[in-house]
């Protein structure tokens, strides 16, 4: 399940710009690497140290994979595609080496990983207050 919360946001285009209110997820932390190692490990026949030596060599071939402009598709997960971030120029001509900022790599879940998504259920969650949050003037004060 997924939990959401109503952020307020500035649309500049479209239709009817303006301040809009819309849904955002409403994350649930973080799983670790090691969290990640004793799930598989789990829900597989593997131990923990084979896990942990495969998710290296993954990340190790995808990241190779990636800098030689090589995409990687895993079938029962997707795909990973490696693209340029680049400055704009006015012509060709001005276009080399340096007006690349970098490489970045994009995921595409398959069609089974999305359809999987789309079952998904969505529940509110109130956002938690940010900055100091004072007691209502009318609260005992503990001792």
């Amino acid at each position: 399940m997924l939990n959401y919360t109503t952020i307020k946001k500035k649309i500049s285009v479209g239709a009817a710009p303006g301040e809009k209110y819309l849904a955002t997820i409403s994350r649930n932390g973080i799983m670790s690497q090691e969290q990640l190692i004793e799930r598989i490990s789990s829900a597989s026949a593997l131990a923990e140290n084979d896990v942990l030596s495969a998710l290296r060599a993954l990340q190790v071939v995808i990241t190779d994979a990636s800098m030689n402009g090589i995409t990687v598709q895993l079938n029962e997960l997707g795909i990973f595609t490696p693209y340029l971030s680049a400055k704009a120029m006015l012509t060709a001509e001005e276009v080399d080496a340096t007006t690349i900022r970098g490489v970045r790599v994009n995921f595409r879940p398959n069609v089974r990983f999305k359809n999987k998504l789309k079952t998904t259920s969505y529940e509110y969650r109130n956002p938690m207050p940010k900055g100091l949050v004072l007691p209502a003037a009318d609260a005992p004060v503990a001792p």
